[in-house]
């Protein structure tokens, strides 16, 4: 295959993807479960109103229970699935009365045949749909309206008096009116969740949650496309085996070491001097994010309680996963903007007038984002920010929790992250004397533009917007930025890392790049279909997530096979390698690419597997090792690569590398196999045969099998942190005093210095 062949194949497969993915959006639009202008009593009286029903969903987002509980299965593992309890709580006070009013008996007492009729008279209830479109009324049915207080006054409960089993501290919800419009919030979600749809035979969820008292049941189209998913998937591989052999992608002479030998001796400019502190930033972030991670997985054995009483009292669940999340994003996108900042007079071959001092302002910017949007959070979990919580606190959805001022700040820092990079190394893109080097240079540039692009569409809702729209826009942002355009940008960097190291030709980086983008865009993007599959969309998602997603393990290793190839044949002539540890940073990357992204994600992501698995541990399972595993070992490699040229060749220690690289690893494996895998597994168990109510009912964590590797989860956690962690930025500190001089001047030319030319 030619490069201008798989340049356009890549071209035409995101414009394909993102077309499908926009078109379905806006058929998804006109078809999103209503928000009544009225609903109504028996006896025709106004209940509660479209208002209610959004300011209860404000007070969801507002306090981060996203972040604590789930809606529709998206957010938290640990705490209350919202929609699924509620609509079991409905379950339970329809068929009670309906007992009483038909055999004058508690529901428990009637017989087989009496419980048989009740339990049908209870689907039919739950299921009519009395929404009237013309009118913009949804009617309840008496024993609807009876239900409706049962579920008030049991949230009401709930946040004010707090729930230990969950973790939920008393007044989590401070104020009586806004527990009331919480409620309201909760029985529209389970409304939709169980009633069908006008003229289908599925609900606006496609009858998720599974509970079978209500009438959920996967539909047909459910394990018709999980067959198709299966048939893309082995379709798509062979193809793709196909290629790789017959056109040799993978293959080509290694470049040599000639280049990775040079750049340990060379020194700095002050650019690169100033991307430095960045990474010390970048490894204080990593250590208070797995400690956070620490007190999460404590929380799940001992829900709201901490050795150290007042940190069980001060830092909610919600607090604890918001910080969790949010420092992970920070770490890796800090180590990519300081890695790119570092890369760039390399690649561009010289450095930019005053390039040092937008560096300084950029890291001022990048500090005052992350304290500010942290700080904004913990206290908009807390109620302390009155109606500044959506710009200044907790936004309430879940990876995008920060505030939206600090949300625009973080876009704008994006930008000019991308106009400083690109002043090194712009002149590459236009300039195409030397075709091959140029076209890698443009592509990794313009993968940087997809990242900083895609994280904008985190701004296309607010407060007011429908939760399945908003929620997809939001996955434009989580899926499709990490595991498409994240994949992307990891691709281009790669190569220019394989390119500087000298394991790779600029050719043969660009042929696996292109092949790897052309596959990485067709699943990733269109892929993010699997995450609407229950969220209030149409069953188009369900053709389009199962299988486009199943696609997403084909592109597995990508260039770092290559990367392996050549690293091997280097060992095998006996030359010393200074980039080790780095790569194997990338080889982890990969493997956990495989694993977590690939084995983990195509394990949960078929309809039929996913309608049961969906917001259990599996999910957590998946998000660990793919997040972590692809995306932060992806991210401690560039940053070890940085390193490596940044720092006196005297002051490298490999051994601390190695402690490191195998405590993470080591520690992540532990988690996924030894506490996350086999408790989903239980879980999903239980959706089947009981439903995810019980699931993710307080008392499927006070199990014994469940306590007990909840709490052997320390072992884990402890090996990532103090094994993992704690030596890397030892490593880091120490040797920030020993970075090599700054005495490449404005305007000098890098590769002179380097002694040779791209």
């Amino acid at each position: 295959m030619s490069i201008k062949f798989l340049r356009w194949a890549a071209i035409l497969s995101f414009f394909i993807a993102m077309g499908g993915l926009l078109a379905g959006g806006a058929h998804m639009a006109r078809r999103v479960p209503p928000y009544p202008g009225r609903v109504l009593g028996s006896s025709g009286q106004a209940l509660c109103t479209k208002a209610d029903i959004f300011a209860g969903q404000s007070v969801y987002q507002r306090y981060g229970l996203m972040d604590h509980g789930s809606v529709w299965g998206h957010g938290s593992q640990r705490g209350p699935e919202f929609s699924a309890a509620t609509l079991h709580l409905i379950v339970g006070s329809v068929r009670g009365r309906l007992a009483a009013r038909l055999y004058a008996k508690p529901y428990a007492e009637l017989d087989a045949d009496q419980r048989d009729a009740v339990d049908m008279k209870t689907r039919r209830v739950i299921r009519q749909n009395r929404y009237d479109a013309g009118q913009d009324t949804l009617a309840l049915a008496p024993e609807q309206e009876a239900a409706l207080g049962d579920v008030l006054s049991h949230w009401e409960d709930v946040f004010a008096k707090g729930e230990q089993g969950y973790g939920i501290l008393p007044n989590a919800v401070p104020t009586f009116e806004e527990r009331l419009q919480l409620g309201r919030f909760f029985f529209w979600t389970a409304w939709a969740a169980s009633t069908d749809r006008p003229g289908g035979d599925s609900s606006y969820t496609n009858n998720w949650p599974a509970d079978r008292a209500a009438g959920n049941m996967p539909n047909a189209e459910v394990y018709l496309w999980s067959l198709g998913g299966i048939l893309s998937l082995f379709v798509v591989l062979g193809l793709f085996i196909f290629w790789v052999h017959h056109y040799h992608i993978w293959y080509g002479a290694p470049a040599g070491p000639a280049l990775a030998e040079k750049l340990i001796s060379t020194p700095l400019t002050g650019s690169q001097v100033a991307a430095a502190k960045f990474f010390l930033v970048v490894i204080s972030l990593l250590l208070l994010q797995t400690t956070f991670g620490g007190l999460l997985a404590h929380y799940t054995v001992h829900p709201g309680t901490f050795y150290l009483p007042f940190i069980g009292k001060l830092i909610p669940y919600s607090w604890a996963k918001s910080w969790h999340l949010q420092l992970a994003i920070f770490w890796i996108a800090t180590t990519w903007i300081a890695s790119a900042i570092y890369l760039a007079p390399i690649v561009g071959g010289s450095e930019p007038k005053n390039q040092r001092h937008l560096v300084h302002m950029l890291f001022g910017a990048v500090v005052l984002v992350a304290v500010g949007s942290l700080t904004g959070e913990a206290l908009g979990v807390k109620g302390l920010l009155g109606k500044w919580w959506f710009w200044l606190g907790h936004q309430g959805w879940e990876f995008l929790e920060l505030g939206r001022l600090w949300q625009i700040l973080l876009f704008g820092g994006l930008i000019a992250w991308l106009l400083i990079v690109y002043r090194a190394v712009g002149r590459h893109v236009v300039n195409k004397e030397n075709n091959e080097y140029s076209s890698l240079v443009g592509f990794y540039v313009f993968s940087a533009v997809l990242v900083v692009a895609f994280f904008g569409f985190g701004l296309f809702y607010g407060r007011g917007t429908h939760l399945s729209i908003a929620d997809y826009w939001r996955w434009f942002v989580v899926h499709i930025w990490v595991e498409s355009i994240f994949e992307f940008f990891g691709v281009g960097v790669i190569s220019l890392l394989l390119v500087s190291m000298g394991l790779a030709s600029a050719r043969s980086a660009l042929t696996v790049g292109y092949f790897t983008a052309a596959l990485v865009f067709l699943s990733g993007i269109l892929g993010t279909a699997h995450h609407y599959y229950w969220y209030g969309g149409p069953s188009l998602w369900l053709a389009l997530g199962s299988v486009f997603s199943s696609l997403e393990p084909v592109p597995l290793f990508g260039l770092v096979v290559r990367g392996m190839m050549e690293f091997r044949a280097v060992r095998q002539k006996g030359e010393a390698f200074p980039y080790r540890w780095p790569m194997y940073f990338l080889v982890a990357s990969s493997f956990w690419n495989f694993l977590g992204a690939g084995v983990f994600g195509f394990l949960i992501n078929l309809p039929i597997v996913n309608y049961f698995e969906h917001g259990t541990y599996l999910t957590m399972n998946h998000g660990h090792t793919a997040l972590f595993g692809v995306y932060g070992q992806l991210s401690i490699g560039l940053l070890l690569f940085s390193w490596r040229g940044m720092v006196e060749d005297s002051a490298w220690n490999d051994k601390l590398l190695k402690v490191s690289f195998w405590g993470m690893n080591g520690g992540l494996a532990a988690m996924a196999f030894g506490t996350l895998f086999p408790v989903g597994i239980a879980q999903a168990w239980t959706s089947y045969r009981s439903g995810l109510w019980l699931a993710r009912d307080a008392s499927f964590f006070e199990r014994g099998m469940v306590q007990t590797l909840g709490t052997l989860r320390i072992i884990p956690d402890t090996i990532i942190i103090v094994l993992g962690v704690l030596p890397l930025a030892y490593f880091l500190f120490t040797t920030y005093p020993r970075l090599k001089a700054d005495s490449i001047q404005d305007g000098e030319s890098v590769w002179d210095r380097l002694g040779i030319k791209f």
